[in-house]
């Protein structure tokens, strides 16, 4: 009897436990991320097509003021980003092209009449983690960025030369991979600025801060989400300007992601298909 006891007081023991036993959260790092995730987008999808529009007043029709449609492909990399004007006339299209490890090659921006204007090639070392970025615009070069990454492909340091001058950044990662702090530096080597990055217990950025380097504040973003991770506001405070700006976005669709976003007189809809 005694034995029937115990049997049944484990039972219930491992009953309550799995009932009360939360589902684990799974925080992606940022050198595992694809273009999606970086991106804070969710599901597998084929095409964004988003219509920005502006309002005068709270009275007044919307005016649409441009298009972009954003293709993706079935292994969730950005193909192609078409932009078009108010009228859906062709302004601009940006190619993007990859290694067969889905490692971006090159990108290319081409306007109405099929001519690029814009370029940028990427460079990896032996270990297929990114080395070097050449931006173009039309012959020219602009810019030339290099990298220094730790063994898992996490980016450490990049220096950014513009044929005048080079500045430098240090990246720090939290335990979870996760982008923790941004140090700017000046070419001479002194710091100009750092950037501080919080996160929710989902690995979602909520607090952002951008400070000079006597740790003044210069400006500062906020990220609210719903319970299930679902971006709903965004607060960008810029204090040397003495300037704020609120994001609301709503109308999110199964997969999570906003349909609208409203910001002042601005207002981005957002139509999203899926694979």
């Amino acid at each position: 009897m005694k034995k029937n006891y115990i049997i049944l007081f484990l039972l219930i023991f491992i009953i309550v436990s799995c009932k009360d036993k939360k589902p684990e959260i799974v925080i992606i790092p940022d050198y595992e991320k694809n273009h999606l995730q970086k991106n804070h987008l969710f599901g597998n999808i084929k095409e964004i097509h988003t219509t920005f529009y502006y309002q005068y007043d709270s009275t007044s029709t919307l005016k649409i003021t441009s298009y972009i449609t954003q293709y993706y492909s079935p292994d969730r990399v950005l193909l192609k980003i078409v932009t078009d004007d108010e009228n859906g006339s062709l302004v601009s299209t940006q190619y993007a092209f990859y290694h067969d490890n889905s490692k971006e090659d090159y990108w290319i921006i081409s306007d109405a009449y099929g001519k690029t204007t814009d370029s940028c090639k990427y460079q990896y070392d032996m270990n297929r983690f990114i080395a070097e970025e050449k931006r173009w615009h039309a012959d020219s070069l602009l810019l030339t960025t290099t990298y220094k990454t730790d063994g898992v492909g996490n980016i450490m340091e990049l220096k950014q030369n513009n044929n005048a001058f080079t500045l430098i950044k240090t990246i720090t990662y939290s335990s979870n991979g996760l982008v923790s702090k941004i140090e700017e530096f000046e070419p001479s080597g002194k710091l100009f600025k750092y950037i501080t990055i919080e996160y929710d217990q989902n690995g979602n950025e909520v607090n952002k801060r951008v400070f000079k380097s006597n740790n003044s504040l210069l400006e500062y973003t906020y990220n609210q989400y719903n319970e299930k991770g679902y971006l709903l506001k965004v607060i960008y405070e810029n204090n040397m300007h003495r300037f704020r700006e609120t994001y609301i976005y709503s109308d999110h669709d199964a997969h999570g992601n906003w349909l609208t976003e409203k910001r002042g007189n601005y207002i981005k809809e957002r139509k999203i298909i899926y694979y």
